[in-house]
């Protein structure tokens, strides 16, 4: 089932990925990890795929497709991490498959995966990639026992992945019952940083009456990728309503999203260690660069260069 020949050298993964699949094996199956591998520095920063690999394949040849599809509930021991409070927090599981997306946008030099929702209790995904030879079927067998746990963890309950045959590259993740786990705490105190500092500081004037509640949406899950339809129907408009509305406040959804990204991250580059992509995940970027640019055009500097000045 090995086909590292076909990796690009320059391949990588989630350095956070390569770590729950260490973790897994030194608890479970030790006898299948090298003592040449080393616990990779986790959060959003690159690992190599071609050693999440190389160990999945040599697990999966010795345990079978259960035991890969059983890592992901790895993340369940995981305590406070900034991108498992991101997932955590999912006010739907079609929410958290969107975020999961987004991360690996973040984390993979080339995989994707394209999911769709399949009825009221269900998704299907498509794992695929940008350019170059596809996933291998371990890595899918992975992402859907991943997203598995993830669904478990926003409040999904009998979940069951079918996966079907290799090269497992399309799979369906189904659910019996949802009722939302959202964790309300708080970990940051963002909420007491956001109120000591108005968003008019970057653009926005929060006081007036719709834009106050777009911004109440916006950061009660600060990394979703709210669409102008989705925010007027929770607020009980049509979309042009909702934009004209915003208009005559002189501002627009783009606009209020971009000044509370914006400060949610200068607050975290100078109140968290966080990493930068950590930061940029959490505050509900696309990716790295859309992080640093969005932010440098907010304050004409980049993230890296602002926390240091700041410091």
């Amino acid at each position: 089932m090995s086909d590292d020949a076909a990796i690009p050298d320059s391949d990588v993964t989630s350095s956070g990925l390569l770590a729950l699949v260490i973790s897994t094996l030194r608890l479970k199956a030790p006898e299948l990890l090298p003592d040449e591998i080393a616990m990779p520095d986790c959060a959003l920063a690159h690992a190599p795929a071609s050693i999440k690999r190389r160990l999945l394949t040599a697990a999966y040849e010795a345990r079978g497709a259960d035991f890969i599809l059983g890592m992901g509930q790895r993340i369940k021991q995981i305590g406070f991490d900034p991108v498992m409070h991101v997932m955590r927090r999912s006010a739907t599981p079609q929410v958290m498959a969107g975020k999961f997306q987004r991360f690996e946008q973040f984390t993979h030099s080339r995989h994707r995966c394209e999911i769709e929702a399949d009825g009221e209790g269900g998704l299907t995904v498509r794992r695929y990639a940008v350019s170059g030879p596809p996933p291998a079927a371990v890595e899918n067998l992975l992402i859907a026992g991943l997203l598995k746990a993830m669904l478990e963890e926003i409040g999904c309950g009998g979940v069951t992945a079918e996966t079907g045959r290799a090269p497992f590259d399309r799979f369906r993740l189904s659910w019996t019952a949802f009722m939302p786990a959202r964790a309300g705490h708080d970990p940051m105190e963002m909420d007491a940083k956001r109120a000591r500092e108005p968003l008019k500081v970057y653009g926005v004037d929060e006081a007036r009456p719709l834009a106050r509640r777009v911004v109440r949406l916006l950061t009660s899950d600060i990394s979703r990728n709210w669409r102008c339809a989705e925010m007027a129907r929770e607020l009980g408009l049509s979309a042009r309503t909702f934009q004209r509305r915003l208009k005559e406040e002189g501002t627009s959804l783009s606009a209020i999203t971009r000044a509370v990204r914006t400060r949610e991250a200068c607050q975290l580059l100078t109140g968290s260690d966080f990493k930068l992509t950590e930061i940029g995940y959490w505050c509900g970027f696309s990716d790295s660069p859309h992080f640093s640019r969005e932010f440098r055009r907010a304050l004409g500097v980049p993230p890296a260069l602002y926390r240091q000045t700041a410091a």
